[in-house]
């Protein structure tokens, strides 16, 4: 191994206390999308402390933050090195983002010991609201990442991988609009909006056989009347549809529209469809950078394990159609525990979480160096993301 990534996972062992305190601190200090003001502050803080310039409330959003190395000037090419620390709703850091959080921090305290002697530079990037809100996509659209290069995460996960498909998502509203009528006395005098709703249901229920395995659709009903003697007049419902391309989402929920125009014009009720904002882009992989991953995970003496194929949505994946990205997951739970749960949280603060911290921010840092240092492995990334769809 090159001696520079020796010194690298050095300097991360020296900082381990000082990670395992910043991981531990949002850890007890949850806070749901665009409300991390305490993580936010905490983690600038942290870097300022140790020489970095932080910049808060960046992209217009304030809970977000961007930190350079102090006294070193912008340089080509950067890496982004991003830092996820919004919790879940009543589950806390149910997916790990305190984790997530903190081997940024270590990977970019370790490589810009030697920004000096190498090409390139460096930036932290806080990204609030992964969970639903899509803080990366606001990031990304304010021009926060025009001058950098590449953008790397390490995700808490089941499985020990590179890299691994995340599947797009749309999320919208569906309305039917019917005529009230006394259910015993007039029937015929109205227009069931709840039956155009759970025919519209079943529509997409019938569809689902028919979709590629890298597809999903699943949805509620949120409003399915006010009365049982009552013919509803409005109903309503909430839908995901999720594929692993952009052209494929599109296509499937065209075929979504029109299972809910059928329904519509079956019962003679009519529809209304409201796109509800972040859509979610699938992942555009970058097969370089995972093998980049892929090498240094070996190196480290991460077993790299077998994709199982059950798939996500995430930011990261609009933010891959910007610069290439990578989001290589370590396994601190075993794999039938689930996600967004009180035990992955916990299992955070477990010995295997804190290895996992230690790992994945030695990971990150020697990446971030193979990709500074190589002029080849930065013309294949960049040749594989223009190629990439």
């Amino acid at each position: 191994m090159d001696q520079t990534k020796n010194l690298l996972r050095a300097e991360v062992e020296a900082l381990s206390g000082d990670l395992l305190n910043a991981s531990e601190f949002l850890y007890n200090n949850p806070e749901t999308a665009y409300q991390e003001f305490k993580a936010c502050e905490y983690l600038s803080r942290f870097l300022e402390d140790r020489g970095f310039v932080v910049e808060r409330g960046i992209g217009g959003v304030k809970t977000a933050f961007l930190a350079r190395p102090a006294g070193l000037q912008k340089k080509r090419p950067t890496i982004a090195l991003l830092a996820e620390y919004d919790a879940l709703p009543g589950v806390g850091h149910g997916c790990g983002h305190n984790l997530i959080a903190a081997i940024s921090l270590g990977a970019a305290l370790a490589i810009s010991r030697y920004l000096k002697d190498i090409p390139g530079g460096l930036s932290v990037v806080g990204t609030p609201a992964e969970e639903g809100g899509g803080g990366k996509i606001l990031l990304a659209e304010a021009g926060v990442f025009l001058e950098m290069d590449m953008a790397m995460m390490c995700h808490p996960g089941r499985l020990n991988l590179p890299g691994e498909e995340m599947i797009g998502r749309v999320k919208f509203k569906i309305e039917f609009f019917g005529e009230a009528a006394h259910a015993s006395v007039s029937p015929d005098q109205g227009i069931n909006a709840l039956d155009a709703i759970v025919a519209a249901y079943n529509n997409i229920n019938a569809l689902r056989q028919t979709l590629r395995p890298d597809a999903r659709i699943h949805g509620i009903i949120t409003h399915g009347g006010d009365a049982p003697n009552i013919i509803p007049k409005y109903t309503a419902g909430l839908f995901y549809v999720r594929a692993a391309t952009r052209s494929y989402m599109d296509d499937v929920f065209k075929r979504v529209e029109k299972c809910v125009a059928g329904a519509a014009l079956a019962i003679g009720a009519r529809y209304n469809i409201e796109m509800i904002q972040p859509t979610f882009d699938p992942i555009k992989r970058n097969l370089p950078l995972e093998e980049t991953v892929r090498a240094n995970m070996e190196a480290l003496g991460i077993t790299v394990d077998r994709d199982d194929g059950r798939r996500g949505s995430s930011d990261i994946g609009n933010l891959s159609y910007y610069l290439p990205a990578i989001h290589p997951s370590l396994a601190i739970v075993d794999p039938e525990v689930p996600g967004h749960s009180q035990t992955f949280a916990e299992a955070t603060m477990s010995l295997r979480g804190r290895e996992a911290l230690l790992k994945g921010a030695k990971l990150l840092a020697m990446t971030a160096y193979d990709y500074l240092t190589s002029v080849e492995l930065r013309e294949n990334v960049s040749k594989a993301f223009r190629q990439a769809e």
